[in-house]
């Protein structure tokens, strides 16, 4: 998606105690409002396909890497929700997009719209489970890898477009970041450490050819003689502090998570208008799409919120009072009033769509984000076992703050928790929803079925109650101070065994 090309300038060159879970995420009425209008102004569904039309008059596809970035909305607004209606809808959109671009993509020479379409893919396959989407992904990256890793010239680093006569050939963070989002993204499906090894090799090329360590910028480009373009752009440092952050998710090394701060507070300090992300550029499709992602993602998983939610906030307060009101739809110039024009092209609208998305109604409690689970009683903490698999027996270890004790707490627009694993990315799930006391509790690929979703109660003596609201069973831990011991579920009865310390 070369910057300086015009058809792809998306992109120019304290814990708070209460009596119950506080719905972070939940009653978001301007997050539904706004993505129910997106949908209302643009969603197609026709002829066997669903798809995202090119502008409200222009009912022709958005093709290409503007459909996946279409894409990636719907994804963030079931990331918030969990609902089964959006999940449905971005199996539809997901199976449409392959059905016109089926893979292998070789004759689009940009990598980075490579990654885009990689991207919508996988984070497709992590919401609906469909082996079609991840495997497209995969099959998208091992080409873009094996063509667009270059070492001849600046020591590495992936072509934003492929070399050829009369081309201006150059390395970007728009290719490398997206491809190395999808490298991580497909470790966590796969458990392939070559994809991982993939991520972190891309990862550190640009952190030494394309960033600035001192002050979180993100550059623009670099040439094959070592000439950079240091401009920055909110959408380079949005994708790159986003895959620093799910680095960090990954492997717990607070470099990426220093790294995605850094990227973060630059844009705040020094890409907006008294503190507002906007631009007037007609030029650009998307701006700010992927800095709200990096915001909301950081924010939520690392409790960040009493750093980030104020500025969230003035932006979604922009976003709202600047949108057009039969759509609820908001250009890329949230400080601006959006005309009432049908002819702009969708993905203007995606940042700020994506932006309402992770701004929640009210500043979140500290249950959100990541977490060891420990037993009041006996200090031990949940575990995975180090298992990948779907079915594994979670227990319990002693306390050693390890990717098998780390869990991520995020919440549906039920207020329901999921707690998912940061060594399997497995949901904690209790198996068939079975009801009968000392159940042990299994890890599964996450669907955010009932089994799946947890009431998160805080108690007067600041340990949690984490019961599951398909079967009313309360996380046990049975008393039990033997390492490898199964956790279980048991019905409710406020003994020690069932308070929870989150650490």
């Amino acid at each position: 998606m070369g910057s300086i090309r015009m058809r792809h300038l998306k992109k120019f060159t304290a814990t708070v105690l209460m009596a119950a879970s506080v719905p972070a995420l939940a009653g978001n009425d301007r997050a539904d409002a706004s993505f129910d209008g997106y949908n209302r102004a643009f969603l197609v569904k026709s002829g066997g396909q669903t798809f995202y039309k090119k502008s409200i008059n222009d009912g022709r596809y958005d093709e290409t890497f503007l459909a996946a970035l279409d894409i990636q909305v719907a994804e963030d607004a079931y990331e918030r929700t969990g609902r089964p209606d959006q999940k449905a809808l971005i199996n539809d959109l997901c199976k449409t997009f392959l059905v016109n671009y089926p893979p292998n993509w070789s004759w689009n020479g940009w990598n980075d719209d490579i990654g885009w379409f990689a991207l919508a893919l996988v984070r497709g396959y992590q919401i609906t489970g469909n082996t079609e989407f991840l495997n497209a992904a995969k099959s998208g990256f091992d080409m873009a890898w094996a063509r667009g890793w270059n070492t001849q010239y600046n020591g590495g680093g992936i072509w934003e477009e492929q070399p050829y006569s009369g081309n201006d050939p150059r390395k970007e963070p728009l290719s490398n970041d997206s491809l190395g989002k999808v490298a991580v993204l497909l470790y966590q499906s796969t458990y392939d450490r070559w994809y991982l090894d993939r991520a972190t090799q891309i990862y550190d090329w640009v952190t030494s050819h394309l960033y600035d360590a001192n002050s979180g910028q993100v550059y623009t480009a670099v040439y094959p003689d070592g000439r950079l373009i240091k401009d920055a752009q909110a959408y380079n440092q949005g994708t790159f502090a986003d895959y620093a952050h799910l680095l960090y998710l990954t492997t717990g090394n607070a470099r990426y998570y220093n790294d995605a701060k850094k990227a973060i507070d630059y844009v705040r300090n020094n890409l907006t208008t008294n503190g507002i992300i906007t631009t007037n550029r007609t030029d650009l499709d998307t701006w700010a799409d992927e800095v709200a992602r990096a915001v909301g993602h950081y924010a939520r998983d690392t409790r960040q919120w009493d750093n980030y939610y104020p500025w969230m906030v003035q932006n979604a307060d922009a976003i709202w009072n600047n949108r057009r009101t039969d759509y609820n739809l908001t250009w890329n110039a949230w400080a601006q009033k959006t005309p009432s024009d049908n002819t702009l092209k969708t993905p203007k609208h995606d940042s700020a769509v994506a932006w309402l998305q992770y701004t929640p109604v009210a500043k979140p409690n500290a249950i959100g984000g990541i977490h060891a689970i420990v037993s009041k009683p006996t200090g031990l903490a949940i575990d995975n076992g180090g298992k990948n698999g779907d079915g594994a027996g979670i227990i319990q270890w002693g306390l050693n703050y390890g990717q098998n004790q780390k869990w991520l707490f995020t919440q549906n627009d039920d207020s329901s928790w999921n707690i998912v694993s940061l060594s399997s990315f497995k949901a904690l799930d209790v198996p068939a929803g079975n009801t009968a006391n000392d159940t042990q509790l299994i890890q599964w690929f996450p669907n955010r079925n009932d089994n799946q979703r947890w009431w998160v109660d805080v108690q007067a003596d600041g340990s949690y109650k984490i019961w599951n609201k398909a079967t009313g069973g309360v996380l046990d831990s049975s008393n039990a101070t033997t390492n490898g011991y199964k956790l279980v579920q048991w019905g409710w009865n406020g003994g020690e065994a069932q308070r929870w310390y989150l650490k």
